[in-house]
């Protein structure tokens, strides 16, 4: 059995993945339309509902407008900044619409951010409260480079005590999506150094084991790129937390998304992941309605035989992995720690 993780933090759920949006009613409408994902409660992100903020150290004023989502039990998060000085405006600029951050929940704020902060040199990009003073929730989002994205910290011992300004749909209409998301599960970051990553989430937010995975035949199969064969070769590490897949991918050789998304972006958050037996025919579906594969293969044996698609759908601003199957521990080539 492997030793327990040295940190003084240890992340035991990720309660939210985020995407940062120039037009959150349009992608509301989207991922409603699309993925059968809501309903959404909608805020306007400002004074006096937010209060205390800061940015980048320093006090600041800013509204944004965001919403949630559950997604099986994890909520779905979109952002759009308004006015004033905020990450999400930065990220917009730097990187364009895209995930954007991850969240876990703490019960002490100060204690978790002055660890990470003095500790591990995490930088504070933006924190704030929000709700009812007495009953509200107080949050911080943390940078550290080797981790290869932003984590938000939250503390909200009563949700998030604050009323949404409207609802979409305002009904309780059924979504028209043919294909309904049940839950997320995995989010992916794709990195540089594969193991030096694992490390870094071990000793840092107590994330792992890690299972690793030469990503290349014959584990992998029948791969296409761009709609072209393909003899890609990549690794792959994963983690459960709290059931979801936290996934590290390293491209190696060969033609690879991760490869272009490190050349335009650098390390970074990737893509969200579901699962679905049918993901063959909802492929085929979506690429129908004008949704194409960006990536795609067979993995595992034969016998039990799995499939991946990452989906270029342009109008939910992220990549979404869709699989069926399940990678076997008996097919890892290494493990950390």
């Amino acid at each position: 059995m492997s030793q327990p993780s040295p940190t003084k933090v240890k992340v035991s759920r990720i309660s939210q993945v985020a995407i940062a949006v120039h037009d959150l009613p349009l992608v509301v409408e989207n991922y409603w339309s699309i993925l059968g994902i809501g309903p959404w409660n909608i805020y306007d992100w400002e004074y006096p509902g937010v209060y205390q903020r800061t940015y980048r150290g320093r006090p600041a004023w800013a509204r944004e407008k965001i919403c949630h989502a559950v997604v099986g039990g994890v909520e779905f998060e979109l952002m759009q900044p308004v006015d004033g000085p905020s990450l999400y405006r930065d990220f917009l600029t730097e990187r364009g619409e895209g995930i954007h951050h991850l969240q876990f929940l703490v019960d002490d704020l100060d204690e978790t951010v002055g660890i990470l902060t003095g500790e591990h040199d995490f930088v504070s990009l933006q924190s704030g409260s929000c709700g009812r003073s007495e009953k509200g929730c107080r949050y911080n989002y943390l940078y550290l480079a080797a981790l290869g994205c932003i984590w938000e910290v939250v503390e909200c011992p009563e949700g998030i005590a604050a009323e949404p300004a409207r609802r979409y749909p305002e009904t309780s209409a059924e979504s028209p999506a043919k294909l309904k998301v049940p839950a997320i599960t995995e989010v992916a970051i794709a990195v540089r150094d594969i193991l030096k990553t694992a490390q870094d989430y071990w000793n840092i937010l107590g994330i792992g084991p890690w299972a690793i995975y030469d990503w290349v035949e014959p584990l992998v199969s029948r791969r296409h790129y761009r709609g072209q064969p393909s003899r890609g070769r990549e690794k792959v590490a994963l983690a459960d937390v709290g059931g979801m897949v936290l996934a590290l991918w390293q491209p190696v050789a060969g033609d690879s998304i991760y490869r272009d998304f490190l050349a335009e972006h650098g390390e970074g958050l990737h893509h969200i992941g579901f699962s679905d037996k049918a993901a063959d025919e909802i492929t085929e579906t979506l690429a129908g309605h004008g949704f194409p594969t960006l990536a795609s293969g067979r993995f595992g044996p034969r016998e039990a035989e799995g499939s991946y698609h990452y989906l270029d759908v342009k109008p939910l601003r992220a990549i979404w992995k869709l699989t069926s199957g399940e990678l076997a521990p008996g097919l890892m080539t290494a493990g950390y720690p």
